[in-house]
């Protein structure tokens, strides 16, 4: 403390005026000494010059300590700032997680028509609400209006009391009466968990409002050749809801399922190719999803159709994939571009059961690595069924790019109002000549 005040108010002319007065000193004791010492000016000078030194080296030696203390203290104040600033740091990441976090919650009430935790009010107190959207494709409207007609044509139709409606009546009449629902579960970014993608899920209800599971409607929709029908509703949706959020400058696709069905529909696809033709400005915000085992039991018409869609631009995704022992070069070469895998499956077979894609890769492969494998081959892993958080440490260790499950949100249902808005034309639902 001492040393540290000497120093304080000791600027450098003061440590010139004191080697001045030690000097000075020096001098009078030289002088002292040689009129002790018997007039000897030798002795005297060597006495002056030890005592000026002995000064200048105490001298010396205090501000040296000083100057340590001043860097001592220095470095601490460098680490205080720094531990300031790391305090600070974190204080703004926090800061734009929450902001993150946020934004998602919104982006999903947009989507669900939920409303967000805090409600965001208008400049003149209106909540935000979703504008109309404009028409999408008129050349779709004008090409589905005769659909009806074969429904109108169809002679003599006793309708039916709910003792004699089976499952296929149940699905033609959720398609006639618009009660086809678009419910939509995200597909988020891992480890940040930011919202990439939705899947879209089509569910029908009944007359009731209850419900159609798809173990029920779907067998029967095939068996009714409505399959299609119910896959071009869905496109029809996530179409335009894709442009509402492109209006909304959300990058976010869509992955649509499509019915290995719909690819072999001589009368649908054409259709569909026109469709997705007028609207390929969208190829990479819409996936379309099928099955791995309609992929890998795929027939050549199956393939063709497959390939002018990804002549289009557009992508395919793989489900229900039960094996990760999967022909990556077969994947490029079709146009697949993401793989889903339930999260277990993983785990259980790339860690503990060692199985490995197939590539053109001889090098063992790492369990770690097995994702980057996938993206040499321009697919990307997609680890599904989440439902823990112990699943996605297990995921995050394979480094897996995406991840979906109950976990990151349920399947929901878009708003009503936007269920209106997206609803096809009645005479959409009858241009395969089946919903009678």
């Amino acid at each position: 403390m001492v040393v540290r005040r000497f120093g304080t108010f000791m600027p450098f002319f003061t440590h010139a005026l004191l080697y001045i007065a030690y000097a000075l000193i020096s001098l009078t004791v030289g002088l002292a000494l040689n009129q002790i010492g018997g007039q000897d000016p030798a002795a005297a000078f060597m006495g002056g010059l030890g005592l000026f030194s002995a000064c200048a080296v105490t001298h010396a030696g205090l501000s040296a300590s000083f100057a340590a203390g001043r860097i001592g203290g220095a470095e601490k104040r460098i680490k205080g700032d720094m531990e300031r600033l790391r305090s600070a740091h974190r204080e703004v990441t926090a800061d734009i997680d929450a902001m993150q976090t946020r934004l998602d919650q919104l982006e999903t009430a947009i989507a669900f028509g939920t409303p967000a935790p805090q409600q965001i009010e208008a400049p003149h107190g209106g909540g935000v609400e979703l504008k109309l959207i404009e028409q999408i494709v008129d050349r779709l409207g004008a090409a589905v209006d005769a659909r009806i007609h074969n429904i109108q044509a169809a002679p003599n139709v006793t309708p039916m009391t709910p003792l004699t409606r089976g499952p296929m009546d149940l699905v033609r009449e959720a398609l006639l009466e618009n009660r086809v629902e678009l419910h939509l579960q995200p597909i988020v970014q891992l480890p940040q968990r930011k919202t990439a993608f939705y899947e879209g899920f089509t569910r029908l209800k009944d007359a009731s409002g209850r419900l159609i599971l798809p173990q029920e409607f779907i067998p029967a929709a095939e068996q009714a050749g409505l399959m299609s029908t119910i896959d071009n509703v869905l496109l029809f949706r996530c179409v335009q809801i894709v442009r509402k959020l492109m209006k909304q400058d959300r990058r976010i696709g869509i992955f649509c399922n499509l019915s290995p069905t719909a690819l072999a529909d001589e009368h649908f696809f054409p259709q569909f190719v026109e469709f997705m033709r007028e609207n390929r400005d969208l190829a990479g915000s819409v996936i379309f999803e099928i099955p791995q085992a309609a992929y890998d039991n795929r027939t050549s018409t199956e393939a063709r159709a497959m390939a002018k869609l990804v002549d289009l631009g557009f992508r395919f995704s793989i489900d229900k994939v039960t094996t990760a022992e999967i022909d990556l070069p077969d994947l490029e070469r079709s146009g697949v571009r993401y793989a889903k895998i339930a999260a277990r499956t993983l785990v259980e077979q790339i860690v503990r059961g060692g199985i490995r894609p197939r590539s053109a890769i001889t090098r063992e492969i790492a369990a770690a690595d097995i994702s980057a494998v996938f993206q040499r081959y321009g697919v990307d892993l997609i680890a599904e069924r989440i439902e823990s958080e112990d699943t996605v440490l297990e995921v995050l260790d394979l480094d897996v790019p995406y991840g979906q499950g109950h976990l990151f949100g349920a399947p929901r249902a878009i708003k009503e109002s936007l269920m209106e808005e997206t609803a096809p034309p009645r005479d959409f639902l009858m241009r395969q000549g089946r919903v009678a």
